[in-house]
């Protein structure tokens, strides 16, 4: 066991390092942050906590240091060592709460220098938790934060300007209240992130639309004529090329920029997809009529050439059959349905009669 003396050594050099310790506390960054701020929520009331446990900390150490003052100035080795090891710290502290005619209980609770250090020690370490908790939770808020005021900078527009609000806003919960969540932050700065690609894109994006709209347009020009054709010349209820005013959702969009939102920009990219498509569709429904046709007068003449080529010529019912397919494909209109049986009709005639030899 130490002497005294040593004991009175090594409870001063720790007292230094005490002293450092508490001192590097005051200067904590998250101490600046917390101290005389207008903290709300659980940052207020866990910061109220860490306050009170650094006056204490502040008051047991100016104990501890008295105590080892009054150590030293003896010269009576026994009250020296009494000083050093046995309870000779008196604490105030608030007992269990109990009623009293004058408010809470105080009791004077008497421990040793060691164990006030182990108290110190233990009290440190929640108060700098707390400390370095805030702190890191403020820095990670404005890491997101920051950079949003920069992004909204350069855009002007009734949308940037709410968001600004709404990203002040949350600036100010993050220095009141870094220690509670704000899950709003993120879609925050997913929507900054939004709005400025939709600025930076929409010139882009809607010269894109005006190309598709030049090609809607083309197409249902061209699917006008074919039905035109297709109604002089095929029989059958054929779909009408669709309408439709696709340019001026552009032009809206044009007119209220740059106070539009990535939803109106998507919904007109949208409904000019659509108009295309349907478009497309509509003139390929047109053409296939027209094409069916061709087809079934191209397997006509290939198999009216095959029956000839086998000597069927003058085979009066071949001819009949083929004169029967031939009228219907070359009528207007003409009905495609009775063209396919009447060719189908001839066909399977012309291999029987092959197959037959």
């Amino acid at each position: 066991m130490n002497t005294p003396d040593e004991e009175l050594a090594a409870l001063l050099a720790e007292s230094d390092r005490v002293a450092e310790s508490l001192l590097a506390m005051d200067d904590h960054p998250g101490h600046r942050l917390l101290r005389g701020a207008a903290l709300t929520g659980e940052t207020a009331r866990r910061w109220e906590a860490a306050n009170a446990g650094m006056v204490r900390l502040w008051e047991w150490f100016d104990a501890y240091r008295a105590l080892l003052r009054q150590a030293g100035d003896t010269r009576d080795p026994l009250e020296r060592e009494r000083l050093l090891r046995e309870p000779a710290v008196v604490l105030h502290e608030q007992a269990v709460p109990v009623r009293t005619l004058t408010g809470p209980a105080v009791v004077a609770r008497r421990i040793t220098l060691r164990e006030l250090v182990a108290r110190m020690k233990s009290e440190y370490a929640e108060v700098t938790a707390v400390l370095t908790e805030a702190h890191e939770a403020w820095t990670r808020r404005l890491e997101l934060l920051d950079p949003l005021t920069g992004q909204l900078a350069g855009l002007d527009s009734p949308g940037a300007g709410r968001l600004r609000a709404e990203v002040a806003a949350a600036h100010a919960r993050a220095v009141a209240d870094p220690l509670t969540p704000d899950p709003s932050v993120a879609d925050l700065a997913a929507r900054v992130r939004e709005l400025g690609t939709l600025h930076r894109t929409f010139e882009a994006r809607t010269a894109a639309v005006e190309r598709r709209i030049a090609e809607v347009e083309s197409i249902r020009a061209r699917a006008r004529e074919v039905r035109e054709l297709v109604v002089a010349k095929i029989a059958g209820n054929h779909p009408r090329v669709p309408g439709g005013d696709v340019a001026g959702a552009l032009d809206g969009l044009r007119r209220r920029f740059p106070d539009v939102a990535e939803s109106d920009v998507a919904a007109v990219e949208t409904a000019v997809g659509v108009a295309l498509e349907r478009a497309r569709e509509v003139l390929a429904h047109l053409s296939g009529s027209l094409d069916r046709r061709a087809e079934l007068r191209g397997r006509l003449d290939a198999y009216r050439a095959k029956a000839t080529g086998r000597g069927f010529a003058e085979d009066a019912e071949l001819s009949a059959l083929h004169r029967q397919a031939r009228d219907v494909l070359f009528s207007a209109p003409c009905d495609l349905g009775a063209g396919t049986v009447a060719v189908l009709r001839y066909q399977r005639a012309v291999l029987a009669r092959t197959e037959a030899r």
